[in-house]
């Protein structure tokens, strides 16, 4: 009975960072301004929120850099009409974060519509008091 006292209190709950709730606000709004940027190919939002040393893997496996990633994003040919995310969760490791979710996008490609779902998991590192993404990834989901 006193092992199982001893071991009990040994085990304790996952301790969240002080100010999480203020982290998951900032990267929530972080991957919102990203969908939006997605659906409007806003290369100048994705700019702002992607770190210089940005990497992406795209669902064929190649590793975009910054500039081919916000090319790829704001000259493609899909027309994006509406970008959703949900199921979206944050964890925080001190000065670093990773947002999982799932997205949904409707548009049309070469006029005829499209739906495209996928699972991402987007890694950031707070610098210089800000909240930068440093590497992204996408997964295709089955339609």
């Amino acid at each position: 009975m006193v092992a199982v006292l001893v071991i009990g209190a040994c085990v304790r709950a996952p301790k969240r960072e002080a100010g999480f709730e203020a982290v998951r606000s900032e990267i929530l709004t972080i991957e919102d301004q990203w969908a939006t940027a997605i659906e409007r190919q806003d290369g100048a939002a994705i700019e702002r929120f992607a770190a210089e040393d940005f990497r992406f893997l795209e669902e064929d496996g190649r590793w975009l850099n910054r500039a081919e990633y916000i090319a790829a994003r704001s000259h493609n040919p899909d027309n994006v009409k509406s970008a959703v995310q949900d199921e979206i969760e944050v964890r925080q490791y001190g000065d670093a974060a990773i947002a999982t979710g799932r997205s949904i996008l409707h548009g049309t490609r070469a006029g005829k519509p499209f739906v495209y779902r996928f699972r991402w998991t987007d890694m950031y590192v707070r610098r210089d008091g800000r909240w930068q993404a440093v590497s992204g990834q996408l997964t295709p989901l089955p339609p």
